[in-house]
């Protein structure tokens, strides 16, 4: 599924976040989105994703018009997104496993099935002997970790990963990259950053600045 941005504008008060941003992002393909902190980068994920909606313009998931949609339908549609969060947003109340099951739960899929789909997104990034600990057990990797297996546990089409090193040190940066790489291969991957980042660059690296790309 290909993701578009047409002329999106995006404001919050006085602020214009995004101005007239106009882009295409194929199916399968990967992009890093640098600049410095406050230039829309975040902004510009959760328009793509459907969490913020445009003052102008307009976001299309494939040939459908986001802002055509219901409230239930784009819901359904973001099922085909997974999102790899800055601050990793795990609930320090509930194990790894909990954290990573909690999509599934939420959408109604039985506990057996979530359970099963938790432990294979919990070996893929390596973490299986971490399941039943909680986030303040872990170390900044493996809670980056937790945050890119509840990213994939439900299969996502679209990968995107909000400033997915912050806080690392340069080998466990290195090494979230590589998963990265790893679990978006044939997956679309948008990450935001503050600089380009070599390991990531396998396709578009696009810079923004006063939300606009240069």
């Amino acid at each position: 599924m290909d993701l578009k941005l047409d002329s999106v504008s995006v404001r919050f008060g006085a602020l214009e976040a995004l101005r007239a941003v106009t882009a295409t992002f194929a199916a399968g393909t990967h992009t890093v989105i640098c600049g410095r902190a406050g230039c829309g980068k975040t902004t510009l994920l959760k328009a793509l994703a459907g969490l913020v909606h445009p003052d102008e313009g307009h976001v299309r998931w494939g040939d459908t018009d986001v802002a055509a949609l219901d409230r239930w339908a784009r819901r359904e549609a973001q099922g085909a997104f997974g999102m790899v969060f800055q601050t990793d947003a795990l609930f320090d109340s509930m194990t790894v496993r909990g954290n990573v099951m909690l999509p599934l739960l939420k959408r109604g899929v039985p506990e057996d099935e979530a359970t099963a789909r938790c432990d294979e997104a919990l070996k893929r990034v390596g973490l299986t002997a971490a399941a039943e600990k909680r986030p303040e057990h872990l170390s900044g990797g493996m809670r980056k970790r937790t945050g890119i297996a509840r990213a994939i546990i439900a299969k996502p089409e679209v990968l995107f990963a909000d400033d997915p090193f912050a806080g690392l040190d340069p080998d466990t940066e290195r090494s979230i990259a590589e998963l990265l790489l790893e679990v978006s291969e044939g997956r679309t991957l948008i990450s935001a950053l503050p600089d380009p980042y070599e390991p990531l660059s396998l396709g578009q690296t696009l810079v923004m600045s006063e939300g606009r790309f240069q």
